[in-house]
């Protein structure tokens, strides 16, 4: 199973695992049995590309000729920025609360290629060299950064893009 897919998968168990009140809220007891509501924090809305945390000249050292960004459709924690030549493309994902987990899966070897550590980057960051991607990740927020057989999306393009987002996170 793809990573995307079982990252997919926790969303929405995540989302059903606890209930709320009405106004969104958790419920957690306190002492004395009585409830207490409590705060849940929301990430902020939209992709990478939306909240313009990422840009086209952000990887026009990655892609060349004229680059447009693109939502990738089904998915509103990712977006596309392709070039105009359409020989590679660039996804860029992020997904809350689910990043120490998703980098310690593909550093264990869960996406079934060899990954290795990426020192600098987040808390904690994966390159798999195979698929030209990292997986990063900063306040259990995954950075997924992939550009399948472009050379020039080398760990320290992608890392460094990645933490451009933590910074603007």
């Amino acid at each position: 199973m793809k990573l995307h897919t079982v990252i997919v998968l926790l969303i929405t168990l995540a989302g059903c695992s606890k209930p709320t009140t009405g106004n969104g809220s958790s419920q957690a007891a306190a002492q004395g049995g009585a409830s207490v509501a409590v705060a849940s924090a929301s990430p902020p809305a939209g992709s990478a590309c939306d909240r313009k945390l990422l840009t086209a000249a952000d990887v026009s050292e990655i892609l060349k000729g004229t680059i447009t960004v693109a939502p990738l459709p089904g998915d509103p924690q990712s977006c596309l920025f392709k070039s105009s030549d359409q020989t590679f493309d660039l996804t860029v994902s992020l997904r809350p609360g689910l990043g120490d987990l998703a980098v310690k899966t593909v550093l264990a070897g869960g996406e079934n290629v060899s990954a290795t550590p990426l020192a600098g980057v987040g808390d904690r960051a994966a390159w798999t060299p195979m698929l030209h991607e990292v997986n990063a990740t900063k306040n259990n927020l995954l950075c997924d950064i992939q550009a399948p057989g472009n050379n020039s999306a080398t760990q320290q393009t992608l890392g460094a893009l990645c933490n451009k987002i933590f910074a603007a996170s």
